[in-house]
């Protein structure tokens, strides 16, 4: 049993099962609670259901410090109170997950004078999911290579690689819940009104507009970080404005999702990669 605490300037703390963070106990990390909304009428026996949503996650975390003197836990103890500051947020780390969190209470139960101190934490998580530490990558469009040793070149020379345009792809969201994601649309050379759409629901990102060779947009689709950023030459701009009035922010299923890429002019010059970070209801 291992975790590793992160804060926002990247100073770290891994508690485990040894020397000096011995880590006793965490709880939190396997269930959630949901807050449902009914009504209920007048007379009416039990209720109408109207919807749920789930609430923040609250991981807690006990441990003792191991140290060979009290000067020596002293100092670790004012290296778990700087890092596991409240005034920073962080992430939290255990088994191949991650989630965002603060710091609700971290300190000690007993006296500074103690050589083994015995160490409380209280973490809220303001989204309850755990995701996977790296982001996935689907490309929407891919070279093949067209050559193999022993290689000849033909004086009339030859073809290295094959742009295979495969507008439809299915990515496959492992988590347990619908996730946001950023789609990034690239021009190979003037491509005109670059279109995502989701052939499993019909909801659609289309940008309204011309894209020169080497453009670049991103669109963020994610809850309460929606954006849509042009980026041309290393500088940012934001092009909230180009989306077309009919496009949604897709989300993607738990499980799989048909997806294919378009254009109005120039298809074949446009590349399309989806990132996405799935997420889970527990540990």
């Amino acid at each position: 049993m291992e975790l590793t605490y992160i804060n926002t300037s990247g100073e770290q703390l891994v508690l485990r099962q040894r020397k000096p963070f011995f880590l006793s106990k965490i709880d939190g990390v396997g269930r959630t609670q949901q807050t449902i909304n009914t009504f209920k009428a007048p007379g009416q026996d039990g209720a109408f259901y109207i919807s749920s949503s789930l609430d923040m996650r609250n991981i807690t975390i006990e441990g003792t410090i191991l140290a060979n003197t009290i000067d020596e836990a002293y100092n670790y103890r004012k290296q778990f109170l700087r890092i596991f500051t409240p005034k920073q947020h962080g992430i939290i780390v255990y088994r191949n997950r991650r989630i965002s969190c603060v710091v609700e209470e971290a300190g000690f139960i007993v006296s500074i004078g103690e050589r083994n101190p015995n160490f409380f934490i209280s973490l809220l998580c303001p989204s309850p999911f755990f995701e996977t530490l790296e982001e996935i990558r689907d490309e929407l469009a891919l070279w093949i290579p067209m050559f193999h040793f022993e290689l000849e070149i033909p004086p009339e020379g030859i073809e290295f690689g094959l742009r295979q345009p495969s507008q439809i792809i299915t990515v496959d969201n492992i988590g347990d819940v619908a996730c946001g994601c950023m789609i990034m649309f690239k021009a190979l050379g003037g491509v005109t009104n670059p279109e995502l759409l989701n052939l499993d629901n019909g909801e659609y990102v289309k940008i309204n507009t011309t894209m020169n060779a080497g453009d670049e947009i991103r669109v963020y689709t994610h809850f309460a970080e929606k954006r849509v950023i042009k980026i041309t030459g290393g500088v940012e701009t934001n092009v909230f404005s180009l989306l077309d009035i009919g496009s949604t922010f897709i989300q993607l299923t738990a499980g799989r999702n048909t997806l294919r890429y378009d254009a109005s002019a120039n298809i074949e010059l446009l590349e399309v990669s989806l990132f996405h970070r799935p997420q889970f209801l527990g540990i």
